[in-house]
Formats: structure tokens, C-alpha cells, sequence
């Protein structure tokens, strides 16, 4: 019996772009961890896809906008060599702390200045703020005060006494030096009791001139984590923006022909942002919406936190059947994010869809999920 010719199926390009905002507001209440965090637990459920799509070669870009867009990731890189770097949040414009830290600032009587660092965990662990002057003066619990002006006003947790411990250094206004500060944090004793099982996990808020910006990381007992390094004058300098507007240009520059070729599958528009755009988000819209590879596209947006404008992120999808997902905790996102970017890389890489026939439509079905018991906390 003859051998029946074997019939290949050409590889096709499948574009996946990320659009991720990075405006003043992701950097409070761990938003920018959460994300960074969810789109890298997001990915190997996105190779596995591929793997099981070998005619579709896909190629990862990631887009951040806040003052203005810029690309992180611009160059078509194939999914199998691409691996997130974690993106940074602009610091917020006239921001205020997040409630948590309020609260335990506000009970114990901690004092705020022109430069205010603060550090917050959960259990009865003994966790200590360091903080290196511009001078090279470290403050932190054996030099409450330093001759630059600044003090140590709440040091908790020498002995096990909250489990909802908070410690403060602070400048009087007017009385910041110039220059860089380095901010730790340092483990300095497992307390063993309940539920101080480490790695504890921690935040840090650094408030300058009244702009605040929020970072978390786990710590085990013995071990010292430099949180941050920065200038107050940087505070100052970065504007507050949400220019979604600019980054569907950028996108519709990235989706003409070239370079876009001419055969490929529909790419995958993924928008995640926690707000409202400042920038003439309706013109750029239209805009990008003249390329073909934008009408063609799988275009899916996810909304962080209760102050997203999710009729600005239906306008993005398109489609009355597929509506915008909100996210208010971290758990929820992951889910959301994981899910949702799955669906329509599964969809855009099936190949009984012809991406050359302009009437056909494309469905998404993406599973339905619970917000699971986290508490909301955007």
C-alpha cells in the first residue's frame, strides 16, 4: 500500500501583547506585586497551550503605560524564551496612605514628616525598619535618632505583644536631607508563637512630600531584605498619569503591515489597569481600531479594584458578549488573569480560524470563577 504524503501545516505567528498600567495608583496596597505576580503564575499554562498548538508560533510584547507608554518588552519573543521581568509603578501624586497603615500609625501615635517610612506585618515575630541615612547613619532600634533629624518613633514587637505590630522613622517637615536613603528590613527574632511560622510576610510604605508608595516581601528569622532605595526629589518629578490613550497608539503602530506580516494568527490584547485614563483615551482607541489586525484581534481587559472604569475597558473589548473583569484582591486576579489568558490564546491559536476572512467570528468562552473567600482589599 503506498505511504500517504505527509501534510504539514504551515507555522503562523500569534502575537500576545500585554497592556499593563503602571500609574501612580498600582503602587498602593500591593497592586504592581500582585500583577507582576499573577501574569508569571499565568505562564505555563500559556507554553502548554502552545505546545498543544505547534502551528502557531507564539510571540510575547508587554506594553506599560502611566505618564506617556512605554514598551518593555517590544520585540516579538517567542513564548518558550520569554520570562516576565516585574514591572514598577509610577509614584503616586498626592496620595494618601492605604488604611491599614493608618490605622496602626494612628494607635500607636506614629509622627509623619516631610519623609516617612513604615513597615507593617502580622504575627508576634520581632521585625525591625532600618533605615540608612543619605549620610551613611543607619536609624533603626540600637540608634532611634539620627543627627540628620531623623527617629525611629515606634519600634514593636521586642517582646510578642501584637499581632498587628507597626514601626515608624520619620523627618520633621523641613528637616530632610537631601540626597539617597536605603530602606531594610531586618528579622531580628521568631517570637514562636501562634502562627509565627516564617517566612512572615511584610509591607513597607514610603511617603515623601505626601506621596506615598507601597512594597511587600517575606522574610524568615536572621535574614536582612533592602527594600528600596530612593530620592525624595524623585517623589516629586513623576506625574501622576493614566495615558491609556497613548498606549493604543503605540499598539497601532506595532499592528500595521509591516510590521505585522500578512498571514498570521488573530493576536491576543490583554489591558489590565486599576483606573480611569487621563489622556485622550476615545481618539487612540479609534485609531488603533483602523488596523486590521486590531479588528481581528482577541482584545480582553481586566480591571483592578473598585475605582477601574469598566465602560472605558468594554470600549477596548468591542464585544457586547465579553464583558470586563473586575479583580479586588490579588487571589481574585491570579484566577481572572490566568483564566482569561488561556481562553483566548486557545482561541486565537485554534487553527479552524481564518484570520483571512474578515466577517467570521470569534467566541471566547472563558470559565466562570468566584472571587473565592479573600477579602476585597482594592
Amino acid at each position: 500500500m503506498p505511504k500517504r504524503p505527509e501534510v504539514r501545516l504551515s507555522t503562523r505567528p500569534l502575537h500576545f501583547f500585554w497592556i499593563c498600567d503602571c500609574s501612580g495608583s498600582m503602587s498602593l496596597n500591593g497592586k504592581i506585586q500582585a500583577l507582576n505576580n499573577a501574569i508569571r503564575e499565568a505562564l505555563p499554562g500559556l507554553k502548554t497551550i502552545a505546545d498543544d498548538n505547534p502551528n502557531a508560533q507564539v510571540l510575547m510584547h508587554v506594553l506599560k503605560f502611566s505618564q506617556g507608554s512605554q514598551w518593555i518588552v517590544e520585540n516579538p519573543t517567542p513564548l518558550d524564551q520569554f520570562v516576565w521581568t516585574d514591572l514598577t509603578a509610577d509614584m503616586p501624586i498626592g496620595g494618601t496612605l492605604s488604611a491599614e497603615f493608618k490605622q496602626r500609625l494612628d494607635r500607636e501615635g506614629a509622627k509623619s514628616g516631610d519623609v516617612q517610612i513604615s513597615l507593617l506585618w502580622n504575627n508576634y515575630n520581632d521585625l525591625d525598619l532600618h533605615v540608612v541615612c543619605p549620610s551613611g547613619e543607619t536609624i533603626y532600634f540600637g540608634h532611634r535618632k539620627s543627627d540628620c533629624g531623623g527617629e525611629l518613633d515606634v519600634d514593636m514587637n521586642v517582646s510578642p505583644t501584637s499581632q498587628e505590630p507597626v514601626e515608624n522613622v520619620y523627618w520633621p517637615t523641613g528637616q530632610s536631607p537631601t540626597g539617597r536613603y536605603q530602606v531594610f528590613v531586618n528579622h531580628f527574632k521568631n517570637h514562636g508563637r501562634s502562627g509565627c511560622q516564617d517566612p512572615t510576610n511584610y509591607r513597607v510604605s514610603i511617603s515623601c512630600n505626601g506621596f506615598p508608595q507601597e512594597f511587600e516581601g517575606s522574610i524568615s528569622s536572621g535574614q536582612k531584605n533592602k527594600v528600596h532605595e530612593f530620592d525624595p526629589r524623585e517623589f516629586v518629578n513623576t506625574a501622576g498619569n493614566t495615558d491609556m490613550g497613548d498606549a493604543m497608539l503605540k499598539l497601532m503602530e506595532k499592528l500595521k503591515i509591516p510590521p505585522m506580516p500578512d498571514r498570521a494568527l488573530p493576536p491576543v490584547l490583554m489591558l489590565i489597569s486599576d483606573g480611569q485614563p487621563t489622556d485622550d483615551f476615545e481618539s487612540g482607541l479609534t485609531q488603533l481600531m483602523t488596523q486590521n489586525w486590531a479588528k481581528k484581534a482577541v482584545r480582553l481587559a481586566i480591571g483592578m479594584g473598585q475605582d477601574v472604569e469598566l465602560e472605558t475597558l468594554a470600549k477596548f473589548i468591542g464585544n457586547p458578549e465579553i464583558k470586563p473583569i473586575q479583580a479586588n484582591n490579588p487571589g481574585a486576579l491570579a484566577r481572572f488573569i490566568k483564566l482569561s489568558s488561556t481562553a483566548a490564546l486557545k482561541v486565537s491559536s485554534n487553527p479552524v480560524v481564518d484570520p483571512q476572512l474578515s466577517d467570521q467570528k470569534i467566541t471566547l468562552d472563558i470559565p466562570e470563577v468566584t472571587t473565592g473567600s479573600s477579602v476585597d482589599v482594592w
